[in-house]
C-alpha cells in the first residue's frame, strides 16, 4: 500500500509539473527573409538560365501570417510551422535569361512575382537534461514551395511572352539543437544547426528562437532563420547548377497551456 502510494504521489507531482510548465504552444507570426539564387541547367525537361537577384531583381514584398504548433516535454518535443512569403521585381535584362524554356533577350524589361511557403515538422530529442538548459538532436521535414512569374519582351521586339514555373523542395532536417529556460519559465530560448550533404552538395539551415512571457500563458517571439542550399554542376546532375539563400527575421505572439 504504501509503495502504491508513493507511486501514486510521484506520478501526481509529474503531473502537476507537466502542467506547470505548460508544454503545449500556438503561435501567430510574420516572417520576412530575403530571397536569392540561381538556376542553371534542365529541370522538368525545361531549359533554365536564371539569376533571381541580378536578372530579375527580386526582392521582398510582403507576409502571410504564419503560425506553428509545438509541444515541448522534458525528454521530446515536436513542432509543426507553416509561412508564407511573396517577392516582386523588375530589371532591365543586362544578358539573355531562359525561365522554363523561355528565352527573355538582353535590353528587356521583365517583371516577376515569386512566392516561397515552407512547412515544417521537427522532432527534437532532449539527450542530456539540466537545471534550465537542454542539448539534443533534431530529427524532421521541411517542404518549401518555390513558384515564379515573369514576363517581359521574348523572340522578336514588341512580342510579350509568359514563363511561369512551381516546384516544391522536400529536405531532411537533421542536427544540434540545444536551449534553456530563466526567470522561473518566463523566458525560453532555443538555436539549432541542421546540416546535410551529398556528393558536393550541400544544405544548412540554422537559427534561434527567444520567447518571453510576461504573463504565464501568453508571450511575444523573436527569432531568425538562415536556409542555404547548393548543388554545384555535375554533383547531382551533369549541368545543373542551383542555389536558393533564404535569411530573415520574424516576430510572433504565443499563447502556451
Amino acid at each position: 500500500m504504501r509503495a502504491r502510494a508513493a507511486l501514486g504521489l510521484a506520478l501526481g507531482l509529474a503531473l502537476r509539473a507537466q502542467e506547470a510548465d505548460r508544454p503545449w504552444s500556438v503561435d501567430a507570426h510574420l516572417f520576412a527573409p530575403s530571397i536569392g539564387g540561381h538556376l542553371q541547367g534542365v529541370t522538368g525537361g525545361n531549359a533554365f538560365n536564371v539569376d533571381l537577384n541580378g536578372d530579375l531583381g527580386l526582392s521582398r514584398d510582403r507576409s502571410d501570417p504564419g503560425f506553428a504548433l509545438e509541444y515541448q516535454g522534458p525528454r521530446f518535443g515536436l513542432a509543426l510551422s507553416w509561412d508564407q512569403q511573396h517577392y516582386a521585381g523588375s530589371n532591365l535584362l543586362g544578358r539573355d535569361i531562359t525561365v522554363n524554356g523561355r528565352t527573355f533577350q538582353a535590353g528587356t524589361v521583365v517583371t516577376s512575382s515569386g512566392l516561397a511557403a515552407a512547412t515544417t515538422l521537427d522532432g527534437t530529442f532532449r539527450a542530456l537534461t539540466w537545471p534550465g538548459a537542454w542539448a539534443g538532436l533534431d530529427l524532421g521535414v521541411r517542404a518549401t514551395t518555390l513558384k515564379l512569374d515573369t514576363s517581359g519582351t521574348a523572340g522578336f521586339p514588341g512580342v510579350t511572352a509568359q514563363a511561369s514555373y512551381r516546384t516544391t523542395l522536400p529536405m531532411p532536417q537533421a542536427g544540434p539543437s540545444a536551449g534553456f529556460t530563466l526567470l522561473d519559465g518566463r523566458l525560453a530560448g532555443r538555436a539549432w544547426v541542421h546540416l546535410l550533404a551529398y556528393r558536393g552538395a550541400t544544405y544548412n539551415r540554422l537559427g534561434f528562437d527567444l520567447r518571453y512571457f510576461p504573463l504565464p500563458w501568453l508571450g511575444v517571439r523573436v527569432f531568425a532563420d538562415s536556409e542555404r542550399i547548393r548543388v554545384p554542376n555535375g554533383t547531382l546532375r551533369e549541368g545543373l547548377d542551383f542555389t536558393l539563400d533564404r535569411t530573415g527575421t520574424g516576430v510572433g505572439i504565443v499563447a502556451r497551456f
